[in-house]
Parts: structure tokens; sequence; C-alpha cells
């Protein structure tokens, strides 16, 4: 059944909200506020339902052609229909309603950061390789693979790398034991890395011959959980730090280097002056905050529970000469309970945690008695959750900013600043 609406916002996911002339609620994706639109019905739910965006009967004046030839069919993004500085404004608005959600006070208006790049700035591509031999990306709520020989959101060496793979024949060659391919670029050197993942129980017989053959077309190849690591850099220079990082392939990066920087730079501005003179900073990753904050004066505990990365914020320390940096493998909640046992305080505490958020771990925080919150999330809801258990414990947010990690998708990345009342 069709139906002629008028979008009153996008929400959290990317998609536009509308109400039908019965008053039930619409979820149309590719449309902007303001647009009226015919659509089809595709899911009811209770109390809403999905559709399909047939036809825009009066366009948004933000509305642009998008560039990628895929558009539509993958998966990956779904706001590229949007002007760029209309996708920061949208995603600042998400940002906002998902704190007044949970009824925290909103701290002043701050403009989302944007960009350095708003297209060619993802430094590490993952594509699925499906049975028959099509390498690409997901479509948008399936398993069924897009095959694509470019994506405008990576950065140009690794489309070089893709494009080689994809005209060489390689998707089908590989396609019976490889079911995906990570191409890494590293923006110290802007060399690319390829990692193969096996497919499930399968180790792959060819293996040997396969990575010689590929390592022609990419910098260093390699099967994922192998021996073998591969290690990538990136310089930063944040308020007049000069420094390197390093990390390999099974930790975590911002896939966005350069907005990453800025994110860098930002958090050190957002630190109280004078400066405090002790930091948590909880999954920590290779270093990506402690780093930049030992070399600015503060003496820095850095948690992460995975292993590789602790590794590598303890080579990134010892590398940039810190003596002021500790870093522990752990477990967040459990290293915090550790740390509230023993009694311990720090001025500041920073976060970072994965898209599921803090968790259990947030209403923690306030019980090692920090002066202030440093809180990274990359989603929304998560975060409003999480700052929602932290203010309980007396401390309001001061500082709200949108961090455009990711271009042309829903996905948000913020840095909020908490201080105890």
């Amino acid at each position: 059944m069709e139906h002629t609406l008028t979008i009153k916002k996008v929400i959290a996911g990317g998609k536009g909200l509308g109400t039908l002339s019965d008053g039930m609620v619409a979820m149309v994706p590719a449309t902007l506020p303001g647009e009226t639109v015919t659509v089809r019905e595709s899911k009811s739910h209770r109390g809403y339902l999905e559709a399909h965006l047939v036809r825009i009967l009066e366009a948004s004046p933000d509305r642009v052609e998008p560039p990628c030839p895929y558009y539509g069919r993958c998966g990956g993004c779904d706001l590229q229909h949007a002007a760029y500085p209309a996708q920061l404004e949208l995603k600042r608005l998400i940002l906002r309603e998902s704190l007044a959600r949970v009824r925290l006070e909103e701290p002043p208006e701050h403009p989302a950061l944007a960009s350095p790049l708003a297209f060619g700035y993802r430094s590490r591509l993952r594509l699925h390789l499906d049975r028959s031999g099509r390498l690409g990306f997901h479509a948008h709520a399936s398993n069924t693979v897009v095959p694509v020989d470019r994506c405008l959101l990576a950065a140009e060496p690794i489309n070089r790398v893709l494009a080689a793979l994809v005209e060489g024949g390689w998707p089908a060659r590989l396609a019976p034991e490889i079911a995906a391919i990570e191409l890494i670029h590293s923006p110290a050197d802007a060399t690319v890395a390829m990692v193969l993942t096996p497919r499930p129980r399968q180790r792959p017989r060819q293996a040997p011959r396969l990575l010689d053959a590929l390592r022609a077309l990419a910098d260093a190849v390699l099967l994922a959980g192998g021996p073998a690591p591969v290690v990538f850099g990136q310089d930063f220079a944040p308020g007049g730090l000069g420094y390197r990082l390093c990390w390999d392939h099974r930790c975590f990066f911002q896939v966005n280097s350069r907005q990453n920087a800025q994110l860098v730079a930002t958090v050190l501005e957002f630190l109280p002056v004078p400066a405090r003179t002790t930091v948590l900073d909880l999954y920590c990753g290779m270093g990506n905050f402690s780093i930049p904050l030992a070399l600015a004066g503060l003496e820095v505990t850095g948690v992460e529970q995975n292993r590789a990365s602790i590794h590598w914020a303890r080579v990134n320390s010892r590398v940039a000469g810190l003596d002021s940096t500790r870093f522990a493998a752990d477990e967040v909640e459990r290293y915090l309970h550790a740390l509230i046992d023993a009694g311990a305080r720090f001025d500041t505490v920073l976060l970072d945690p994965p898209r599921q958020g803090a968790g259990k771990a947030a209403p923690l925080l306030p019980l090692v008695q920090p002066s202030n919150i440093l809180s990274i999330s990359c989603d929304p809801a998560t975060l409003a959750r999480d700052l929602a258990q932290i203010v309980a414990h007396g401390y309001q947010v001061t500082r709200l900013i949108p961090v455009d990690m990711f271009p042309q998708t829903h996905h948000i990345e913020s840095l909020a600043l908490l201080e105890r009342i």
C-alpha cells in the first residue's frame, strides 16, 4: 500500500520519520526533513511501520545526487543523499534528542566537528566474499553481497588494491576458502595490508601459494589469526606535541585517521585548566589518548582488555620517552572494582568504550572520585544511558560535541565532558 506523507525529522539510524493520515508513524530511509514523499509499506510493527521511498514530491534544498553508483544497494552509506553540512546538522540534532530522552539537561549548543574529508577517509575496509565469488558489502539488513570494485569512502591506496583484486579475477579464486578480505591502510607511510579471513572450520589448503601470489597486489598479505602481525602507524601533532603511534591489525583504531587527529586535539582542549595530574584512561586501546595526555604532562593509567593493544600502548609510551604511564590488560569493570576496593582516586577519567557503551562500568566511575569525566562514544543511545548513570551520582554534562568520524553514514561519534557538581 502506498501513502503520501511529510518527513518531520531524521532519527538515529538515518531514517526519516513522518506520520500517516491515520496517525501511524512511518520510518523511511533516504529521506530528509521537510520532504513530501510517496512511500510503500514494507514491514509493519506495533505502533509504527517501515516503508520504502517510491517518489519525492517535494525535495529538501539539502538533497544532493549521491555520487556512489552502489548507493541504495550497498548497506554501508545511508546519508549520501544529504549535502555534507546538512549531515552534520542532522547528527547534532540526533545526539541532543538522545540526551533529551533520558531527561539530561542540555549543555550549551556546540556545532559538529566536521571531518577533514567527506569522502576517501577510511583507512580500513572489510569486504565480504560469498561462495559465488562476489566481493563487496552486505546489502542493508541482508547477508547478500553487493559486489564492488571501488568504495568512495576508502582511502585511494585501498581502492587501488581493491581494483587490482577484482580485475585480476581473485574473488572467484579465493571464494572456496576465504570468507572476507580486509584492506588496511597505514596513514604514516601509505602502505596497504591485506588480511584474509578463512571460512569457518576451514584451513585454506592453498594458503601459502595464495599469499605469495597476492603479495604482488599489497605491501603485506596474511591470514587472520596468523602468527605475523602487520604494523601500522600515524603521526600526530596536537597542541605542538609531535609523536607517532603504532599498532597492528589485531587492534582497534579509528578508521578516519585525520578526524581522529582532530578528536585527540579536542580532548586536550577539553581538559580543565590548569590540567589535572592523574588520568584513568579506560578502553585505552594502543594509547590513542594515553600518549598525548602523558606528553601533555599528566600521569596516565590505561586499561584495555585487548592484550595486543596493551602491548602497543606500552611500545608507544616507551618510544615517546614517557615514564608517567602504566597500562593494564584487564576487563574494565573488573579493574574498576579493584581500584575502588583499593581506595584509588583519579583527577580525570576518560573512557572510549565500544558501541555497546560502558554498561555496568558507568556507575562505578564516580567512585574513583574524579573532578571530571571525558566520555567518547560512537552510539548516541548508549552514550545517553551511560551519562544518565554518571549524572545520577553528582555530575553534570557541561560540554557536548558531535564528532563526524563517519561522513555519509548515520553513525555519530561524540565527546562529552562531565564535571562534578
